[in-house]
């Protein structure tokens, strides 16, 4: 999987997790009450979470791109993924 891939996944993954924060905040309006509370946080950090990876990939998106394109080419003349990055491994 390509990091472009992987960034399409993770704005896949943000977007079910902004349904999920809405059906959360929903149920929170409906029962109001500590458990519903709790859930609605969870929803809302897994977002945040998400919304977080995303941001720094399109911040970094040419570092993020320079890094791909040397795996590439070490892959092909080493045979393995380039040794040094400018930015994290995705997976």
């Amino acid at each position: 999987m390509t990091e472009w891939d992987e960034v399409v996944e993770y704005i896949r993954k943000a977007m079910e997790a902004v349904d999920e924060a809405h059906g959360a905040s929903e149920e929170l309006k409906r029962n109001t009450n500590h458990d519903t509370f709790k859930a609605f946080q969870v929803k809302m950090d897994e977002l945040h979470e998400r919304l977080s990876k995303l941001k720094a990939v399109l911040d970094n998106e040419e570092a993020y791109t320079i890094d791909e394109l040397m795996d590439a080419l070490s892959k092909v003349y080493s045979g393995h993924q380039a040794d040094y990055r400018r930015t994290p491994r995705m997976k």
